[in-house]
């Protein structure tokens, strides 16, 4: 029974990590300039050294961006989803 616990838990892991570097590749190279716009003509070191903590906290980063392009488009946002 542990060890199938334990596994489960691996593989969540896993699915969630793999998730969180198909993401970094994107965000790298669409969505980071969308959030900051400080980031724009950085240098490559800077975006090597920030891919650890993108492929931690993709789902904080996913829902930056999706606010980020609803501000961009001109949609409403509830005042509960902030950028911050």
């Amino acid at each position: 029974m542990l060890v199938a616990v334990v596994s489960l838990v691996f593989i969540i892991l896993a699915v969630y990590i793999i998730a969180g570097i198909i993401f970094t590749i994107f965000f790298q190279v669409k969505g980071l300039s969308k959030i900051d716009e400080g980031v724009h003509g950085s240098t490559i070191g800077f975006r090597i050294i920030i891919i650890p903590g993108c492929i931690v906290f993709w789902p904080v980063l996913l829902k930056k961006w999706i606010i980020a392009r609803e501000l961009l488009l001109g949609q409403k946002i509830n005042k509960s989803e902030k950028l911050y």
